[in-house]
């Protein structure tokens, strides 16, 4: 009698647990899906309560219909393995999987849209699938910072897409995979655009090397210490872009070099290499003409035009001030008009000291309008010899 009670208890007892699991791992999942949801509403501007948490149902119901119609769709494939025409089965399986998954995305976002606006139940999407779009997006406006308008669209519109598959997907696998599917698509995308995406990868990676000893993130470090920011990201964006400023000023002066002693070499007339190699010279300081307006249009998008000021003047070892100073002091009695041409021949030099970047090149390039600024002094009936004799008298007085 014990013994049959016994089998009857075990019996009743096997019996229950599946139906306890099950119940079990259905409560656990709805949990999962609350605290997910939890999260995601966090980051939305929604104050009404019966909103947020309306919201925050719509999305919990979202992971768990998800998992019901993803879980029923891996068990009919797994029962189907082993059959004569499994693949046949498996695409149809998947096949109706997908369109019930597709339908249950509409209606979803229709819940979604009724309690906010299209940039909050973006910010789901973007929960959903862990901020992905604006992360990888963010990333290849550091790797590439010169993208045309046009080009930014194609490459959000690309991130976009995918989301909306991967806010589906049912685990961090399958939603990465999207992505991962769509940055393809990019990158033919952007190498059909003359991007060499290899090249630029890399040189973004010694970007990201702040502990660098390279010259670019030296003086990136350098000067990003003098401007003032508030947002963390505004002030990475300005790094890295005066560290590939750098980059791209030490990978044209490398070119230039290359071709000007290519020339010195095939050319043995002293005076053909001469003309062949400034005409490569006359090239090249185009290139870095260009690129530094660039950089400069660039950079306005994230500081304001005083810091675009000191920026300039770091990357020149502030000789504009000090030469201009040295001007005021050589001839105190200049007019305004006169000061303010003095200043544009200065301003002149700095423009072309930002394409070196040696103290002695720059020096070269101020000495060079120095000289202009002296003989257009001198035509304003100045004797700058005297002027100078006069200054190192005064100098000497004060030392005294």
């Amino acid at each position: 009698m014990n013994t049959m009670l016994s089998r009857l208890t075990l019996m009743i007892l096997i019996l229950s647990l599946p139906f306890t699991s099950i119940q079990a791992q259905e409560k656990s999942y709805r949990e999962v899906a609350k605290e997910r949801a939890d999260k995601i509403i966090a980051s939305l501007d929604l104050f009404v309560k019966d909103k947020l948490l309306r919201t925050r149902d719509n999305i919990a119901d979202q992971y768990v219909a998800l998992n019901e119609i993803q879980e029923a769709r891996d068990k009919k494939i797994k029962s189907v393995e082993n059959t004569a025409d499994a693949k046949k089965q498996i695409e149809i399986i998947k096949k109706e999987s997908d369109t019930a998954i597709a339908k249950l995305h509409q209606s979803f976002l229709a819940k979604l849209s009724k309690d906010m606006d299209r940039e909050q139940v973006d910010k789901v999407k973007d929960g959903m699938t862990y901020n992905v779009v604006p992360l990888t997006f963010a990333n290849y406006l550091l790797m590439l910072p010169y993208l045309t308008q046009q080009q930014q669209n194609k490459i959000m519109d690309y991130l976009v897409e995918a989301r909306e598959y991967a806010m589906d997907g049912g685990s961090s696998k399958e939603k990465h995979a999207w992505f991962g599917k769509y940055k393809g698509k990019i990158t033919n995308y952007l190498t059909a655009e003359g991007f060499d995406l290899k090249k630029e990868g890399a040189d973004w990676a010694k970007r990201r090397n702040i502990n660098s000893s390279e010259l670019e993130i030296v003086e990136s470090n350098r000067i990003i210490t003098v401007l003032k920011f508030d947002d963390d990201a505004q002030k990475e964006s300005a790094r890295n872009l005066i560290a590939h400023q750098y980059q791209q000023i030490q990978e044209l002066l490398k070119e230039r070099d290359a071709k000007m002693a290519e020339s010195r070499a095939q050319i043995k007339d002293k005076e053909q290499a001469n003309k062949a190699e400034s005409e490569v010279w006359v090239r090249y300081k185009k290139k870095l003409d260009d690129q530094r307006d660039l950089f400069i249009r660039t950079l306005v998008m994230f500081v304001g035009s005083e810091q675009v000021e000191l920026v300039k003047n770091e990357m020149t070892g502030n000789d504009l001030q000090k030469e201009y100073s040295k001007f005021l002091a050589l001839l105190p009695d200049m007019n305004n008009v006169q000061k303010k041409k003095v200043y544009d021949y200065l301003l002149q030099a700095r423009k072309n000291a930002m394409n070196v970047l040696t103290s002695r090149d720059r020096e070269q390039w101020f000495a060079k309008y120095r000289g202009r600024a002296n003989n257009y002094l001198a035509s304003q009936n100045y004797d700058l010899r005297k002027a100078t004799e006069e200054l190192e008298k005064r100098e000497a007085k004060g030392v005294k």
